[in-house]
């Protein structure tokens, strides 16, 4: 069974989703379809980064992964559209820069896809063509070089990495997901790197109390105050900013994407105490 995944910007109406799934099921009877997202913001790629970035090596490899983000702003730009493999999956998306912010290198021997369409009605929605007849030539065991012409993959940019400082980590919010917590840059490797076992204290935006907090929780349950932040590193391994059983960006409406996480790193419980007062 062929599995393809979908990562859109196509909105939940069903208009161009529809369309898109109702001449992949009539090119390949059988295949498995699976929606990872449609609701992803044109102009936010680091969203649909993540959103790929965190779910593709769940599946089983020689599944096939459709990134259509920015279409019609690729289209206006006259953007590829290209397949290629990575870590025994295939990808096929615009040749937009994404593909750096999802891997955090530039993958190789990418093919582009022919842009030549055989009816005008599809000058609007050039993946229901382009898309579909890449998808029906991998479902028949053809390999991306089979494709198209090998290209080079655009240079894009990765997520932002947090900054070290001469006494911790300053990072940043990158978005909220649909229950309100605010993801960040901030990863546990390198913040566990950087700590090296002292105590801390991670501030959002302002000195505020409510914004501040002192431990990393193990899960959305593990709390001590429901009025005051929490932190985890979340399954994808960044750091996650939460409020107990509320929305962290409801109920903090000075915060947004890209306000600044402050970590801080002391040589004792006594300093971080004081720090905190």
């Amino acid at each position: 069974m062929i599995t393809v995944t979908l990562t859109t910007d196509w909105g939940t109406d069903g208009l161009y989703v529809g369309a898109f799934k109702g001449r992949l099921v009539s090119r390949i009877p059988g295949v498995q379809l699976v929606d990872i997202s449609h609701q992803i913001d044109t102009l936010q790629p680091a969203k649909a980064a993540l959103a790929l970035q965190n779910s593709y090596h769940f599946f089983m490899v020689n599944s096939i992964h459709v990134l259509a983000v920015g279409g019609k702003l690729a289209n206006l730009q006259h953007v590829q559209h290209i397949c290629f493999q990575y870590k025994n999956h295939y990808f096929i998306g615009p040749n937009n820069g994404v593909w750096e912010m999802i891997f955090n290198e530039i993958p190789t021997n990418v093919y582009a896809l022919p842009s030549a369409l055989s009816s005008d009605k599809f000058n609007a929605f050039p993946e229901l063509e382009i898309y579909i007849d890449a998808l029906g030539k991998l479902a028949m065991g053809m390999q991306p070089n089979h494709l198209g012409e090998r290209v080079e993959c655009e240079k894009g940019r990765r997520i932002s990495l947090p900054g070290l400082t001469p006494d911790g980590l300053q990072g940043e919010i990158i978005f909220f997901d649909g229950y309100g917590n605010a993801l960040t840059n901030i990863t546990k490797q390198e913040f566990e790197h950087a700590r090296k076992k002292r105590p801390f204290s991670i501030r959002v935006g302002s000195m505020r109390p409510q914004t501040t907090t002192d431990k990393i929780a193990v899960n959305y349950n593990d709390f001590e105050r429901r009025d005051s932040i929490m932190a985890l590193f979340s399954f994808s391994g960044f750091m996650e900013i939460a409020l107990p059983n509320n929305s962290f960006k409801t109920h903090f409406s000075h915060v947004d994407k890209h306000t600044k996480i402050t970590v801080r790193f002391y040589e004792s419980e006594a300093e971080k105490e004081r720090d905190l007062l």
